[in-house]
């Protein structure tokens, strides 16, 4: 680990913890590389996904460490990240594994004053929020790049020349960061705790200018872990800047430093497309090309920088074609083009361009009232974003995808008919993505052997938690895990439904309806009262355990309803006593 370009001043100044914060990072994206999911196949990752990972780190502060809320804090924020399990031993260090001067090797004099440390990677997103806050909002930064790969960094520095060129140079300060397993091959390309590493360096240097917070500059359709395949499920859907994922980082710095620190993401709320735009409204159009978003880096030639079959080329490219800027990014720089280019060499890359538009053609046809239900992995997001109620989280992210899916519709459209003529003679490729589109309204891929039973395993393997409850029959409450219960009449409608539930499960049969006359009656209330009462409760249950506990429920998932039958609790639910809950 070689951070460059720090002055002297600064890192005369770096306290103990810090150090330790550069170790704990370093260690933690090391041991992720190094250790296999299994495999590349989706057999192979259903199987072995999620590790169990035991640290024992020697650290120079032990104590500050094993702080129990510092422990736990760091735990839930790489859990939901990586989707592994964590454990954590502090020791103190005998022998520090290095000195701070080994760390940062390329010390300078002088001085900057930023008004935000930013991550900077190299990809649209960074480059376009780091030009839109130096000329737009006429801000000084301090950009903090990462890097395992020589090509990576040297993106990084053309942008930054690039900027100097411009005009920009004295307006930012930048130093690159260099952390990668030495002498060992990685085994494991997912990388899923990058992010982590990432957003440890910048709060290193963040606190080394005196600052509270730092910067991720990322649309918002990537942030939220839309899931574009069935088998994508969890953090197979990468959540590097998801917002439960930064609030994470944001509690364990807080703790662990004991001072409160905060995360700024200036583009949470555009889509691609928007983001490429600002580019050229800040007259730095001219560079979109020179900034790389492919995740292959082994690939990576000075000819085609994009491969082209990746989920972020895809986005990159249809961000791109729906801002009408690809003169600034040339289809040469890809290997595959999104829309002609022959994709059929690789079932996965065929799969990859198909669910992605799949993806979002369904979106546009999912009414606001069924977002959730039909994309419930939207509701781990929904408590995170400051200032907004779960409901107006929700109706803004509905409008954030719905304009992303327009953008790739859209697209997809003009191309057809800008081509009709080719696809009309079939001169495009079969495996081209606009031949797969023009065959069919909607496209149909007949998938792999195996790939649907491999899906339903995978998915059995992973799933949703089991929503449990308890019943505290003295105080009259339905308890859930966290502060949510349900009392009053929500509890009497539980209670009254909850006889034929245990018996149920008691008894292992299936588990009767309670005919609505009936029920109506035992609550003294009329049968309208009792439909609108039950779909309070349904929409109540619906968004707060979605919201607090990640348990995405259906309509019927909580009570459910047989016409001519009545109401039962359902058979997915588990009682627990208030202890075990």
């Amino acid at each position: 680990m070689k951070i460059e370009d720090i002055s002297r001043a600064m890192v005369s100044n770096i306290p103990d913890v810090l150090l330790d914060l550069l170790e704990v990072a370093a260690y933690i994206y090391c041991a992720d590389r190094r250790c296999s999911r299994g495999g590349d196949t989706l057999d192979d990752y259903g199987h072995d996904w999620r590790r169990d990972l035991r640290f024992t780190i020697p650290l120079r502060e032990p104590d500050r460490w094993e702080s129990p809320a510092v422990k736990e804090a760091l735990r839930d924020a790489l859990g939901f990240l990586s989707d592994d399990a964590y454990s954590f031993s502090f020791v103190r260090a005998e022998n520090p594994v290095a000195p701070k001067e080994l760390y940062f090797t390329g010390l300078t004099e002088g001085t900057f004053e930023p008004d935000e440390v930013a991550l900077f990677s190299g990809g649209v997103d960074s480059f376009a929020g780091a030009v839109h806050d130096l000329v737009a909002n006429d801000m000084n930064l301090a950009l903090i790049g990462h890097f395992s790969a020589t090509k990576v960094v040297n993106v990084q520095k053309e942008l930054i020349s690039g900027l100097q060129q411009n005009g920009l140079d004295g307006r930012f300060f930048y130093t690159s960061v260099e952390v990668k397993n030495k002498g060992v091959r990685s085994v494991d390309e997912s990388q899923r705790t990058r992010s982590f590493l990432f957003a440890c360096l910048g709060l290193v240097v963040a606190r080394l200018f005196g600052k509270d917070r730092l910067t991720f500059y990322e649309n918002g359709v990537v942030s939220l872990n839309l899931p574009i395949a069935k088998d994508i499920m969890g953090a197979r859907a990468t959540r590097t800047t998801h917002p439960q994922v930064l609030d994470g980082f944001t509690t364990f710095f807080s703790e662990l430093l004991d001072h409160e620190i905060g995360i700024r993401t200036p583009l949470q709320w555009m889509t691609k497309r928007e983001v490429v735009e600002t580019l050229s409204g800040s007259g730095f159009e001219g560079m979109l090309g020179d900034t790389v978003s492919c995740t292959r880096t082994f690939v990576r030639t000075v000819d085609h920088p994009h491969c082209g079959v990746c989920s972020q080329c895809i986005d990159r490219r249809f961000a791109v074609l729906a801002a009408g800027m690809e003169e600034s990014d040339p289809e040469q720089g890809y290997t595959v083009d999104l829309l002609t280019g022959d994709r059929s060499a690789k079932e996965q890359d065929v799969r990859m361009a198909v669910d992605y538009v799949k993806c979002f053609q369904k979106l546009t046809a999912c009414p606001k009232n069924r977002f959730l239900v039909e994309y419930p992995e939207i509701t781990s997001a929904l408590r995170y974003f400051s200032g907004l109620s779960t409901a107006e989280a929700c109706d803004r992210i509905y409008d954030l995808l719905q304009r992303h899916a327009r953008d790739v519709l859209d697209v997809l459209d003009a191309a057809t008919t800008r081509h009709k003529g080719e696809l009309v003679r079939g001169e495009l490729p079969a495996g081209s993505l606009l031949s797969m589109c023009f065959s069919r309204s909607k496209i149909e891929v007949s998938p792999p052997s195996g790939y649907d039973s491999q899906v339903k395993d995978f998915m059995d393997r992973l799933q949703r938690p089991v929503c449990e409850f308890a019943v505290d029959e003295t105080a009259k409450r339905v308890l859930f895990k966290g502060d949510f219960s349900l009392e009053g009449t929500n509890y009497d409608l539980v209670a009254a439904l909850l006889d034929n539930h245990r018996t149920g499960k008691r008894n292992g049969s299936d588990i009767a309806y309670i005919p609505a006359p009936n029920l109506a009656q035992v609550l003294g209330i009329a049968d309208a009262s009792l439909r609108q009462q039950v779909g309070r409760l349904r929409k109540l249950v619906t968004e707060r355990l979605g919201v607090d506990l990640g348990v995405p429920l259906g309509t019927d998932d909580f009570i459910e309803n047989k016409e001519r039958a009545g109401y039962r609790l359902s058979p997915a639910l588990r009682e627990v006593s208030p202890g075990d809950l």
